[in-house]
């Protein structure tokens, strides 16, 4: 469905992150500057990406049933949850940009250049064939400082507007103001540690 699709677009890239921690590759023992690779740890990440959608879908439902309930709402479970998971999508794309961002950063200017040469017959039609990558954009103690704070305030904006998303679409389950804000308590208080994770995710030492 729609709602565990969007969930599963925002716990599968926290995972991502969430992977490469220090704290995740510790709990089973694996040492993070002597990573094993990908294929060592398939196990654990399919385990740790099945969890991650549970866990997330488990609080985002306790939430709608909470706030329904704080709200007296006569509408059903799959009602609220199916309008109000479209709340998720600021935060899932918040996540994205920032967790891609060091990759778009370098990546990108690949693909700057390939633009001038796509078929690689020796072209410049851009004359960005021969520009020099600039790996350098992403590293380093100025660079991270910025990073950090540019991925952390994506992360801040994404949420913000959640909560903006949410309010809005509380209305048209509850028309009285003081209900929609009631039943919108719960899934806040879910928006604000989700942010907390996020924070963490981005300050927490990690493998690459």
């Amino acid at each position: 469905s729609g709602t565990a699709f969007l969930l599963l677009a925002l716990s599968s890239v926290s995972f991502d992150g969430l992977s490469k921690t220090f704290f995740w590759l510790g709990l089973f023992g694996l040492n993070p500057l002597e990573f094993p690779g990908r294929t060592a740890v398939i196990g654990i990440g399919s385990l740790g990406l099945a969890l991650m959608f549970i866990l997330l879908a488990a609080a985002f439902i306790l939430a709608i049933v909470l706030g329904q309930r704080l709200a007296g709402s006569p509408h059903s479970l799959s009602q609220a949850a199916g309008l109000l998971v479209w709340s998720i999508v600021p935060i899932a794309l918040a996540y994205h940009v920032a967790h891609y961002l060091t990759a778009l950063l370098v990546d990108g200017q690949y693909a700057i250049a390939a633009l001038s040469d796509p078929f690689a017959l020796g072209w410049n039609l851009l004359g960005t064939a021969g520009m020099q990558i600039e790996a350098g954009v992403a590293a380093g103690a100025g660079s991270a400082w910025w990073l950090w704070n540019l991925q952390a305030g994506v992360i801040i904006a994404g949420h913000m507007l959640a909560v903006l998303v949410a309010h809005g679409l509380a209305w048209r389950l509850h028309p009285v103001p003081a209900r929609a804000a009631l039943s919108q308590f719960p899934l806040t208080v879910l928006m604000i540690a989700y942010t907390v994770f996020g924070l963490w995710l981005l300050a927490t030492p990690s493998v690459g």
